[in-house]
């Protein structure tokens, strides 16, 4: 009977460690999900890593931290500031427009601020937000010193900081650039239309002649509209040439000088 009941203890032992030794073994072969890492990540990790580190500047406070590629007028006197928020998916340091512009306006007399684009993953609410954090840090950056504020938006940030304008009118701006402006549907084209003459600053609105079909078409519905309500401070223009070549470039950030001229900025 003893000899029986050792038995048993030692079967039921047996099981006990045969099913933890299972359950370790199950628990290690779980498969771990490997999130992507976010865009915004990337980007940071790109600039951080950029050749001329003496441009890097990180701004905000640890909940709002984020990265820029800042650069100093070259001019005796300072014009003012320039905000250049590039489309998402394409770097702050990108080699096209923005690389060009971020030159050629601190040619022209202006800081300039290439603020590195959220993450495509965000909603759109979660993306204004941090939009309009990003807009009221760079605003407080500036508060002591003199001169203009230029806007600069491309493609689907200009929908979304165009509506964190219309809904925080604290912060203001001089004047705005649209960069190929696209809305994702044709009730937001249409949002955006009624935004941009509901907005006192003066807008020029650019697209190039190599966009695509849809970009072309919204830009033309805007100029429509505009010309409907009959406001002076709307301008747009088609800018001709390749997007990637450096003469496009160069005459893209010429238009906007000329059009700084006009608004008596120079």
């Amino acid at each position: 009977m003893l000899k029986a009941l050792v038995l048993l203890l030692l079967s039921t032992l047996s099981l006990q460690i045969y099913a933890e030794e299972n359950k370790d073994k199950n628990e290690t072969n779980k498969p771990t999900i490997a999130f992507p890492i976010s865009q915004q990540h990337m980007f940071d990790q790109d600039l951080i890593k950029y050749s001329n580190a003496s441009e890097v500047a990180w701004l905000g406070d640890k909940e709002n931290r984020f990265l820029t590629l800042w650069l100093e007028q070259t001019t005796a006197e300072v014009t003012g500031t320039s905000w250049i928020f590039a489309d998402t998916y394409t770097s702050a340091n990108n080699p096209n427009i923005i690389q060009t512009l971020r030159y050629q306006l601190s040619d022209k007399g202006l800081h300039t601020y290439s603020i590195s684009p959220l993450s495509q993953t965000l909603t759109s609410e979660q993306a204004e937000q941090r939009l309009q954090a990003q807009l009221r840090i760079l605003q407080d950056k500036i508060v002591s010193k003199s001169g203009k504020r230029l806007l600069i938006l491309q493609g689907a940030n200009c929908q979304a900081m165009i509506n964190v304008l219309i809904e925080n009118k604290d912060v203001y701006v001089d004047a705005i650039v649209l960069l190929s402006a696209h809305s994702p549907t044709p009730a937001l084209a249409s949002q955006l239309i009624n935004q941009i003459h509901q907005l006192k600053a003066p807008i020029l609105d650019l697209y190039a002649q190599t966009d695509s079909l849809a970009i072309i078409n919204e830009a033309k519905l805007r100029l429509i509209a505009a010309k409907r309500i009959n406001t002076g401070k709307y301008r747009q223009t088609e800018v001709i040439g390749l997007q990637g070549q450096v003469e496009t470039q160069i005459a893209t950030s010429q238009i906007i000088y000329g059009w700084l001229i006009k608004l008596g900025w120079y």
